[in-house]
């Protein structure tokens, strides 16, 4: 059984790589103008659930903010390692 999430959200993007078999992200919506693209994500995780919006740019994921209902806003700017939750996410999902 995987680790829950704190209450608090803190440290809830390392929980989540270190188990995410338990980590699901259904794509809700995508967009793309030129060369950026907009992601939004229904994402679930033992005991939150929540959106994951990602922006990427040729390439390069330029926003990230995943959204749980533990009522914290996580983002590139407070947590470093929500850039490669986005990239596993766009990986594991083929939204190509």
């Amino acid at each position: 059984m995987a680790q829950s999430l704190p209450s608090s959200g803190a440290g809830a993007v390392r929980i989540i790589l270190k188990n995410k078999e338990d980590f699901h992200a259904d794509l809700r919506k995508k967009e793309e103008t030129g060369t950026r693209k907009s992601y939004l994500y229904d994402v679930f995780y033992v005991n939150a659930a929540g959106t994951f919006n990602i922006i990427e740019e040729n390439g390069d994921i330029k926003i990230a903010t995943l959204n749980l209902n533990l009522g914290k806003v996580i983002t590139l700017d407070n947590d470093a390692n929500l850039k490669k939750l986005a990239k596993y996410v766009l990986e594991s999902t083929d939204v190509e």
